[in-house]
């Protein structure tokens, strides 16, 4: 018999292996190549911080159950608040980091003997992913309708601090403190006040977060006046559920001052505030 079937069939092989060695040599050196540059343009999108992430999915992620914490609304975004059915408020988010605010209170009856207003900016100054500090500035303004002094005018600064307890920051503990000066329009009688306290706000479910707060002040009258503390303190405590656009607060306001009067108060005042934002 003859060798040339062999060595054709022998060729053959050698030619199929060596085909296969010259793809996978190719397959290996096409993975081991740097991918082709993006074309021009064309920027990949930074991974949102997790406050910003926070802030999106809750309309009240700016305060507690009254205190401020140190978040900001988002950017662009439009927040309708309600305190008690009494004060409506609207806030908008310049930045990320700063909003603007404005809060009234309604008219309850037709001879309401006074009006009040108030205006506030809040910014961030310090934003990493687990700690914040925000700064802001305030004025109000009360005018009485049954009074020779009509008018009282308050401005105040406050400073807020806020850590995240989860990585997402959904879980806040804040401090606050609060100074307000308050004047007359027809004397040059001053009076001030120092609010503080601090408040934790704990995601518990997707939609429901538990919060706590305990609030202080001390004031006085006159620059060179001398301060005191209130006696006690205020603790509030409640529910919070929300979605992206909508949330609700529901809970209790209790005073707390040692004084046999505090057994008034079973379980506290109730107290409930809506928010909806437009984004």
């Amino acid at each position: 018999m003859s060798n040339r079937p062999k060595t054709t069939i022998a060729r053959v092989t050698t030619a199929a292996f060596t085909f296969a060695c010259t793809l996978a040599s190719a397959s290996i050196a096409h993975a081991r190549s740097p991918a082709p540059p993006a074309p021009a343009g064309v920027v990949d999108a930074a991974p949102a911080s997790p406050a910003v992430g926070a802030t999106s999915v809750d309309p009240n992620i700016d305060r507690g159950f009254l205190l401020p914490t140190a978040m900001t609304q988002p950017a662009g975004s439009v927040t309708y608040n309600n305190y008690e059915l009494l004060l409506h408020g609207i806030t908008y988010g310049v930045t990320d980091r700063v909003q603007a605010s404005v809060t009234v209170l309604s008219p309850i009856v037709k001879d309401m003997p006074f009006v009040v207003g108030f205006a506030a900016v809040k910014a961030q100054i310090v934003a990493t992913d687990r700690f914040h500090l925000a700064l802001q500035g305030s004025l109000g303004w009360v005018h009485a309708f049954d009074t020779d002094d009509a008018n009282f005018y308050m401005a105040g600064v406050g400073a807020f601090a806020s850590y995240c307890l989860r990585s997402d920051c959904t879980s806040l503990v804040s401090a606050s403190a609060t100074y307000q000066l308050g004047m007359t329009g027809a004397s040059s009688d001053y009076a001030h006040t120092l609010i503080y306290g601090g408040s934790v706000v704990h995601r518990v479910a997707r939609h429901v977060k538990l919060l706590g707060e305990v609030t202080s002040a001390a004031g006085g009258v006159g620059f060179s006046g001398e301060s005191s503390n209130l006696d006690g303190v205020l603790v509030g405590y409640g529910v919070r559920f929300h979605s992206d656009n909508l949330a609700a607060d529901v809970g209790f306001l209790r005073p707390v001052t040692g004084d046999s009067s505090d057994d008034d108060f079973l379980v506290g005042l109730p107290f409930a505030s809506v928010s909806y934002r437009w984004q």
